[in-house]
C-alpha cells in the first residue's frame, strides 16, 4: 500500500490525531512562551501560515485543525489550548457547524460550553471570537451565519475579558457583497488578500 493510499485511507479522527502529535513534538522541541498568543480552530486557522510574520513583534501561537467543529475544539481543548500559558486565545469555530446542517441553537449552545471550559481552565486569558466569515460557499447559508454570529457576539457581551473581533463585515464590500479575490478556488478558504483582512482587523484586538 503506498503512502499516498494509506492517507486517503485515514479517518478524520486519525488525521487530528497526527496534526495534535505533530504540535506536541514541535512543542517538545520547542516550548512556547509564556504569555503567548494563541490562536485555535479550523481550517481557516490552520491554513493561515502567514501567521507569525503578519503578527512578527508577536509571541504568536498556531494550533489550528481542519475539519473541527466547535464541540471538537472542546474535546480536545486539553491538547489544543490548556497546555499553553496564553494571554489571549483567537477562536474560530462555525464554518464547519454551519456546513453539517447544524442549527443555531446548537451551535451557540456548544460555543458556551467550550467557552466556560476555557474559562475555567484559563481565568485570566483574554478570549476572542473571530466571527464566522463570509463566503461563496456559505452563501446559501447567510441567514445563519450572521444569527450565529449575531447570538454568539450577544454572549461575548455579557463575559468579562471577551472579545468579538468581527471579520465578516470586514470581508464585503461597501455594498455588502462579496469580493470574490479574498477567496480561493473552493469558495471557502482564503487567499492571501483575505488573510490581509484578518490580520487589519485582529490587529486591533493584540496590544
Amino acid at each position: 500500500m503506498s503512502c499516498a493510499y494509506a492517507q486517503s485511507t485515514l479517518t478524520q479522527q486519525q488525521k487530528w490525531e497526527q496534526k495534535m502529535e505533530r504540535y506536541e513534538k514541535l512543542d517538545a522541541q520547542s516550548p512556547p512562551p509564556s504569555d503567548v498568543i494563541l490562536f485555535v480552530g479550523s481550517s481557516t486557522i490552520e491554513n493561515w501560515k502567514t501567521l507569525k510574520d503578519d503578527f512578527a513583534d508577536k509571541a504568536v501561537l498556531n494550533r489550528g485543525v481542519s475539519g473541527t467543529k466547535t464541540i471538537d475544539l472542546y474535546t480536545y481543548r486539553d491538547r489544543l489550548i490548556t497546555p499553553y500559558d496564553a494571554k489571549q486565545i483567537f477562536i474560530y469555530e462555525g464554518d464547519n457547524d454551519i456546513g453539517l446542517r447544524w442549527s443555531t441553537d446548537r451551535i451557540v449552545e456548544q460555543f458556551g460550553i467550550l467557552f466556560n471550559a476555557i474559562r475555567t481552565a484559563k481565568p485570566k486569558a483574554e478570549i476572542i471570537f473571530i466571527s464566522i466569515k463570509p463566503s461563496p460557499r456559505r452563501l446559501k447559508d447567510k441567514a445563519q451565519v450572521e444569527e450565529v454570529n449575531r447570538k454568539i457576539r450577544q454572549f461575548i457581551e455579557q463575559q468579562d475579558r471577551a472579545k468579538y473581533a468581527d471579520v465578516y463585515t470586514e470581508m464585503l464590500d461597501t455594498k455588502g457583497d462579496l469580493i470574490p479575490t479574498h477567496y480561493r478556488e473552493d469558495g471557502l478558504h482564503l487567499t492571501a488578500e483575505g488573510y490581509g483582512i484578518w490580520k487589519k482587523v485582529i490587529s486591533r484586538f493584540i496590544p
